[in-house]
């Protein structure tokens, strides 16, 4: 299993993730009693499963780093919920692995293909994106967060703020230090949208805060926030004063961040309970955006939790 996202509609909650071989739909309106409403099969991404989801009006879009038959971004149409879902389109004009995507405004961001930069495509026609720019100065992107006109970019040595006021032409606005031995794998705004939350993922400081008032630095105020064991960090997600992070090994974590510049451990359900440490495994992504506030988990070997 890889990551996942929520999407409700009509009263019903939703949970769309990634599977070997595909993207699973499973109504969660009654999450005691989860039920799988359609399959929509994919390419094959060895040696890692990985799949990315995001949701725009009633598609999903979903990127892999599949490349065998069928490859690229594809568009699934959710219109026909709870009774069945389709696939729509295949986008591979401009790419066809990638490694990540967030979507905002009408428009999709795509990051970690092979062009290394991201990709920006316009949706008003949400069954045939068009691609609008093409950012790359900061190389390779792996993550990326948009709010407002700006990209907070992932990009493996820093994270990067990119200006997308002019889409055509995205611009570099400032970068921040590169830590050592950390990979800036990725992060999300807080909602004041003052303070960047970054996870670094090789588990050398897992996770960092980083003060964004002035927009041309990036003042880190938390060099280094970590959980006791040694399971690395993966994503995380921020619903008002709490941080949710899919922590690998250690599972589904919530830290309270009323004080972003003191992260504080609030919660956590361990998805492997048989953790070790060191190596990936466990739960890969979480969405807390459910209407009912129900969190929805993807443990990468165990599956699904509500």
């Amino acid at each position: 299993y890889a990551n996942i996202w929520s999407y409700a509609e009509g009263g019903r909650e939703y949970a769309l993730m990634g599977v070997t071989g595909g993207t699973t739909i499973i109504d969660v309106t009654a999450p005691a009693t989860p039920v799988e409403v359609a399959f929509i099969p994919g390419p094959l991404a060895p040696p890692y499963e990985w799949r990315e989801i995001k949701t725009h009006l009633n598609y999903a879009y979903v990127v892999s780093e599949g490349t065998g038959s069928g490859a690229g971004m594809q568009i699934i149409d959710l219109s026909n919920l709870p009774d069945t879902a389709s696939l729509a389109a295949t986008y591979s004009t401009t790419f066809t692995r990638a490694h990540e995507i967030f979507i905002a405004d009408g428009f999709a961001y795509v990051v970690g293909t092979s062009q290394g930069g991201m990709h920006i495509l316009d949706l008003s026609n949400p069954t045939n994106p068009v691609q609008v720019g093409f950012y790359g100065a900061s190389g390779y992107i792996h993550d990326v967060h948009v709010w407002d006109d700006t990209a907070y970019a992932s990009s493996a040595d820093t994270y990067d703020l990119v200006d997308l006021s002019n889409k055509a032409n995205p611009q570099l606005i400032s970068q921040s230090a590169a830590l050592p031995g950390i990979y800036a794998h990725s992060g999300w705004l807080t909602e004041d949208k003052r303070y960047f939350i970054a996870c670094e993922e090789f588990n050398v400081i897992d996770l960092t805060v980083w003060d964004l008032q002035d927009r041309s630095s990036w003042d880190l105020v938390v060099p280094s926030w970590q959980m006791a064991g040694t399971s690395p960090i993966h994503n995380i997600f921020i619903l008002g004063n709490y941080a949710h992070i899919s922590y690998y090994k250690d599972g589904y974590v919530v830290l309270d961040i009323s004080d972003p510049t003191n992260p504080v451990f609030a919660a956590q359900y361990d998805t492997y309970p048989s953790s070790g440490g060191g190596t990936y495994d466990g739960a890969w992504g979480v969405d807390p955006f459910l209407p009912s506030g129900n969190s929805i988990v993807s443990d990468m070997s165990t599956g699904l939790y509500i």
